[in-house]
């Protein structure tokens, strides 16, 4: 033995003060020479504390498992100093021994010395400093079990994510949030398969917390597969948030994924596969859409058709074709919307049949479609719409007649303005003058007209077959530039045959010089040359007297 050793060993064993048995202790640590070991051993009930924490100090720089049980009967010491820095030799070891006693620390009274035993066990990181940190959340103290959970979130391996997910089973509220909360943070799904079976737990509150885990690890995934694994999974949240995530990847193996969700028990994720797919816009997700047409009833049918309306692809417009065949009307009208936000020639196509539809809310769907995407060659179908006195679509009719443009549309717009029916001829009208209001040179007067003044909406409806639209559309021409004025034209045609305004209208030409009549209601003058039923300025019905 080196004299240098026997000298120091000697002075840690005999000296009688405190300060040389201490620098002595930390002499022999740093060099390290195993026959000093059982020198240091003793030291550990030396009388003076500073003397015992440097003895365990130095046992620690041993590393030899032969200072474990001294080191680990130095957890009892009187001193927090002592026990954590025999805590901290313990850790240096680090055998299975020296982890044992380390786990010993949890049940200290002094929270430092808990706490750094927990640090030990996480600076470790070993399979059985796992298990030590998971034997902490049997102890009482609140604090302990906390920073145990954070230190296994720390360790990020998945036995120490396997000891999470066994504390979201367990009965303390606090333990399940932190360890739910650890694991979210975390954020990796190399234990979902275990929180998809912690799921099955009869008990409420541990089936939150294990959705909400899933849901956090869920919508930071970008592995297809473990998101496809999700949507098996008995939560709703999770599956919801699966079938969103997927939509993000929007890859080929994502879109598989998500036409199963298209089997989902839930009515709701169901739909929102179908709309998640429609926003992929791809072809796969078209043809896999088309393909789950014929399989499933009317409200997924229904959400598929919407899907492929949002999808555009030339796949999409092939299968809202086919839709257009569907018994139900809500999916032959979801089709119609879809093919009119697609506007290709075959989608066009496709509508102009449609106005043969069985079913009212097809056809008007489908003629408000035609004008949105100001198919031409709606027109004529349009018109004849115009000109069927029992059709229940005029307006509609008109609305996409407006929106087209054309002259022949214009055109059916004036000869929708002699219609028998007043509803018809109002709504034409003011068609016919938002048209002039956006682009007057569209609408254009016959060469003959007899009212150089009047709009091209009027001189329409002078030119029109109707005598009487013509005569009383006449008295209004000379003032026909002002709103008021057309307020009154319309009401003028509109206006009900009584017996009192049938008398005025047959008068002499020579009586003819206004009504003169006064609004009981606004107080406005009436003097028009033909006597409203109306007010063209606060619409209140009149009563006229004589």
């Amino acid at each position: 033995m080196d004299e240098n050793i026997k000298d120091l060993i000697k002075k840690l064993e005999r000296s009688v003060f405190a300060g040389n048995r201490t620098a002595a202790a930390e002499e022999l640590g740093k060099l390290g020479n195993p026959y000093a070991l059982p020198a240091l051993i003793e030291a550990l009930d030396d009388s003076n504390a500073k003397v015992r924490a440097a003895a365990a100090e130095a046992l620690g720089k041993f590393n030899l498992p032969g200072a474990v049980p001294g080191l680990i009967k130095a957890l009892d010491d009187p001193e927090s100093p002592v026990k954590k820095t025999a805590i901290a030799s313990l850790e240096n070891i680090g055998t299975p021994e020296a982890i044992s006693g380390i786990i010993k620390g949890f049940g200290d009274k002094d929270r430092f010395v808990q706490r750094e035993a927990v640090k030990s066990l996480m600076r470790i990181g070993s399979r059985e400093a796992i298990y030590g940190l998971e034997k902490a959340l049997a102890y009482p103290d609140d604090s302990l079990k906390r920073i145990s959970i954070i230190a296994l979130g720390k360790i990020d391996t998945y036995e120490a994510a396997l000891c999470l997910v066994k504390a979201i089973e367990n009965s303390d509220n606090k333990v399940r949030q932190h360890a739910a909360e650890t694991l979210g943070k975390r954020g990796k799904s190399d234990v979902l398969d275990e929180l998809i079976e912690t799921l099955r737990d009869p008990r409420q509150p541990v089936h939150e917390a294990a959705s909400e885990t899933l849901c956090k690890i869920v919508s930071a995934s970008t592995s297809v597969p473990e998101l496809v694994r999700a949507l098996g999974a008995s939560s709703r949240d999770v599956r919801k948030i699966s079938i969103e995530t997927l939509g993000k990847i929007g890859t080929p193996d994502a879109v598989s994924g998500l036409l199963k969700a298209l089997d989902d028990p839930d009515w709701y994720l169901r739909s929102r596969a179908s709309d998640v797919l429609g926003d992929i816009r791809s072809p796969e997700a078209a043809r896999g859409l088309v393909k789950a047409f014929d399989i499933y009833e009317n409200s997924v049918r229904k959400a598929i058709t919407c899907a492929l309306g949002k999808n555009g692809t030339p796949e999409a417009i092939q299968g809202l074709l086919k839709a257009l065949n569907d018994p139900d009307s809500s999916v032959r009208e979801s089709a119609v919307l879809g093919l009119g936000k697609a506007g290709t020639s075959e989608a066009i196509s496709g509508l102009l049949k449609t106005l043969h539809d069985s079913k009212a809310a097809v056809r008007e769907a489908a003629a408000s479609a035609l004008g949105d995407v100001k198919a031409q060659q709606a027109v004529p179908e349009l018109i004849m719409i115009l000109e069927n006195p029992e059709s229940l679509m005029q307006k509609a009719a008109i609305a996409s007649l407006e929106k087209i443009g054309t002259p022949e549309a214009i055109s059916g717009l004036v000869r929708a303005s002699e219609s028998s029916d007043a509803c018809v001829r109002r709504t034409a009208l003011k068609a016919l003058e938002r048209i002039n209001k956006s682009n007057p040179s569209q609408v254009i007067a016959p060469e003959k007209t007899k009212n150089p003044d009047a709009e091209p909406v009027l001189s329409g409806c002078l030119a029109g077959d109707n005598p009487e639209v013509r005569i009383k559309a006449s008295n209004l021409s000379g003032d026909i530039h002002s709103m008021n004025s057309l307020k009154e034209l319309e009401l003028s045609i509109s206006v009900e045959e009584t017996e009192e305004s049938r008398a005025h209208q047959n008068s002499s030409p020579g009586e003819k010089k206004g009504t003169g009549l006064t609004c009981p209601y606004c107080s406005r003058s009436l003097n028009l040359p033909i006597t409203p039923n109306f007010c063209p300025f606060c619409g209140m019905k009149l009563r006229l007297k004589f």
